[in-house]
């Protein structure tokens, strides 16, 4: 009289742990490609050419300059800057999520401006909890402290995680992971800085899933 509840129990375990591994799968198939290093040339022409550009987290940017002109890379909120305008630019930042603009000090008011975006990332995590949200890499070098919002379904934007130095998080509160809401969606947006106040990028794009 027993064998039928076992195999039921044994059905509804094996449903919960294929449910688990295809929402694991699809977070994986929705991060982005390994980080890398992207190049934008400061030209005579007081151009910043991409003059937008997108990375992934832990990227890298790398600014040079093609001709004699004195150039310099100025984050619009002071995360980040290459120094006095000179000759021969050459700049890198790793970076972490938000959306950085930029300026050349000497050109930025006739337009030599420019915008690096960064998505966080969305994660499988470790066996048994939802999933990870990663906004910054080990290395990064566009600010130390983190905002970190969140949005389930169309509901209103809130505050997951305030001034934080932590790079990544397993999605939840009090340190306890979510159970994910089949066909719900799930949406984060960071920005980088050094505290509160000045230096600090704007919001990154959306990074966005929903659960299967």
């Amino acid at each position: 009289m027993n064998t039928p509840m076992r195999v039921v129990r044994s059905h509804t375990r094996l449903c919960a742990a294929l449910s688990a591994a295809a929402v694991a799968a699809g977070l994986l198939a929705s991060s982005p490609v390994a980080a890398a290093t992207r190049n934008i040339d400061a030209s005579d022409d007081k151009v910043f050419t991409p003059r937008t550009i997108s990375s992934a987290v832990g990227g890298s940017i790398h600014w040079t300059a093609s001709g004699v002109d004195d150039h310099s890379v100025h984050q619009d909120r002071n995360v980040f800057d290459s120094g006095n305008p000179g000759p021969g630019l050459n700049f890198t930042r790793k970076f972490s999520a938000g959306t950085f603009a930029y300026r050349c000090e000497e050109h930025g008011d006739q337009g030599m401006r420019g915008t690096v975006r960064v998505a966080p990332q969305a994660l499988s995590a470790p066996a048994g909890l939802s999933f990870t949200v990663r906004w910054a890499a080990t290395g990064t070098n566009t600010g130390n402290r983190f905002d970190v919002m969140y949005r389930v379904g169309s509901g209103a934007w809130k505050t997951w995680k305030n001034n934080t130095s932590a790079k990544s998080m397993v999605f939840g509160a009090r340190s306890q992971p979510v159970s994910l809401a089949r066909g719900k969606s799930y949406a984060f947006k960071v920005r980088s800085g050094e505290g509160t106040g000045a230096r600090q990028s704007g919001f990154s794009p959306v990074k966005s899933f929903r659960a299967s």
